[in-house]
């Protein structure tokens, strides 16, 4: 049995290296006399860590920096090729899984969409769940130069409510799911240590960690598309809230006057400003008398989506750029509301509705600004895209790893 001091030595050598391995990823590339400048650690101690690491082969020298007066030094780096992560994204209306390697980089890749608006009588299950990380596992497997004992865990980023400290699912309510083990039943399936959280919040974990988001203490991600919500980084960390409820933007009040939400709450953003609501407005509207092209563009009003109304305002559609100024006016008072409390460095904004561009960034930032005490932070779309959250979902695996690589690894490994 490990006396008390030789677990306390393991414990701060394990510390250091995380330490370092954090120090090499925000920089991409570093010397080991930069680590000591930058780190309060004697340089024998990093030079020992990063030996540690290099047999753990998280590290790799990449390549000769320049020189100031004395040798070139080596510069270090994250070996992205040592082991491969599976990122699953659950959305309302898709499935999203892939698998990584350390700099977030996709290898592989497996996407399952619903489309309710054309009467689709599937729902995401946690089946379809199960099936979507197979189908993706068979995609990497056909590759013969690369083998699954390479894997090292697999993160999920679920819609609704989640429990991460207990692996649950409390609450889906676009798919109907209550109290859903989802951490147990995928790794007794699949054998791989399994992490989930919120969508949202690994939106923001994947650009904190591979996009915009990179070097950047404070920000917040914004996913609008079937439903709203946020995630938040602050001081370099995810902030989740006291019980892992945090960012739920979606349900505070922007229009007392506003429509029902299906929380029961009235004016909620989500009923103004996501997917179906913009849909909804225009289709009220038509049905109301006013002109659209959209009215050529479908033959059941019924089956207007939000994405068809990108469309149409993208073809000059005066309804639906008004719907959708209107929505990025709204979106702006729920961002406006966040940025005067926590005043982050950046915000980013992802999901279906972002995918309309200009027609709702414009009315978006500005709504902002008047609602803002100083000049607001930069307001752009999320750099990675659809795969965002898919992306930082593999995040939390790789936040276990860098947090303490030795026993991470030894747990992995059996």
């Amino acid at each position: 049995m490990l006396s008390l001091e030789n677990s306390d030595n393991r414990s701060v050598r394990e510390k250091n290296r995380s330490q370092i391995l954090q120090a090499i990823k925000m920089q991409k590339a570093v010397s080991r006399i930069d680590l000591a400048n930058q780190i309060d650690l004697n340089p024998s101690t990093i030079s020992r860590a990063v030996n540690d690491l290099e047999e753990m082969n998280l590290i790799q020298e990449r390549k000769v920096g320049e020189s100031s007066g004395g040798r070139r030094p080596v510069l270090l780096g994250i070996n992205k090729s040592a082991y491969h992560i599976i990122g699953v994204d659950i959305g309302a209306t898709k499935i999203i899984a892939v698998i990584t390697d350390m700099q977030g980089n996709i290898l592989e890749k497996d996407y399952y969409r619903i489309d309710y608006s054309q009467g689709d009588m599937v729902s995401i299950s946690p089946e379809l769940v199960l099936k979507s990380i197979a189908t993706v596992l068979s995609k990497y497997q056909e590759n013969e130069s690369i083998t699954t004992d390479r894997i090292i865990g697999i993160g999920v980023g679920a819609h609704g409510l989640v429990d991460r400290d207990r692996g649950k699912v409390i609450f889906a309510p676009n798919f109907g799911w209550r109290d859903i083990y989802l951490k147990e039943r995928i790794e007794e399936e699949f054998d791989y240590k399994t992490v989930i959280d919120n969508d949202v919040r690994v939106m923001a974990l994947g650009e904190y960690w591979f996009g915009s988001g990179q070097n950047c203490d404070s920000l917040i991600c914004i996913n609008a598309g079937y439903g709203i919500g946020s995630g938040m980084i602050l001081n370099g960390r995810l902030y989740r809230g006291h019980r892992s409820l945090a960012g739920e933007i979606g349900h505070t009040t922007v229009t007392e006057d506003g429509p029902r939400c299906n929380c029961g709450d009235y004016g909620c953003l989500e009923t103004v400003a996501s997917g179906p609501a913009i849909a909804k407005m225009v289709r009220t509207r038509i049905k109301r008398g006013r002109k659209s092209q959209i009215s050529d563009m479908v033959t059941d009003i019924n089956k207007i989506t939000g994405e068809l109304v990108f469309q149409a305002a993208s073809k000059g559609d005066d309804l639906s750029r008004q719907v959708l100024q209107e929505a990025g006016n709204y979106l702006g008072i729920g961002i406006a509301n966040l940025v005067n409390i926590m005043d982050p460095e950046l915000v980013l904004v992802g999901g279906g509705v972002s995918r309309a561009g200009d027609l709702i960034f414009t009315s978006l930032r500005q709504s902002v600004k008047n609602k803002t005490m100083e000049d607001p932070p930069p307001i752009n779309p999320v750099k990675l895209g659809k795969e965002t959250g898919a992306i930082g979902s593999s995040v939390l695996i790789l936040e276990e790893l860098f947090k303490a690589p030795e026993s991470f690894l030894a747990k992995v490994r059996g």
